[in-house]
């Protein structure tokens, strides 16, 4: 169950950077400026698989946050020993 949550979160992280890149795709056609479609393409695959990786990644470390068996790990605030005193 975890590793597909995981796969999921990859997947939305890569669906809203796909997004964002077609947006930017949008506002560069209404640009003087030429780009080529080669450069369009490996542009939106790059956006792709950074949103793939980010989703990937932020899900992981919850995962092993969540699992972390150390009950001051858990606690709230700050435990850096600066602070109140």
């Amino acid at each position: 169950m975890s590793g597909r949550r995981i796969v999921v979160a990859g997947l939305i992280g890569g669906l809203i950077f796909l997004a964002i890149s077609q947006f930017l795709a949008a506002l560069i056609a209404t640009t003087t400026v030429r780009v080529s479609t080669y450069t369009l393409f490996w542009s939106h695959v790059l956006m792709g698989s950074f949103g793939l990786m980010a989703g990937l990644a932020v899900e992981a470390v919850r995962q092993l946050q969540a699992a972390n068996p150390d009950p001051a790990y858990h606690r709230r605030g700050r435990s850096s020993g600066r602070g109140r005193r």
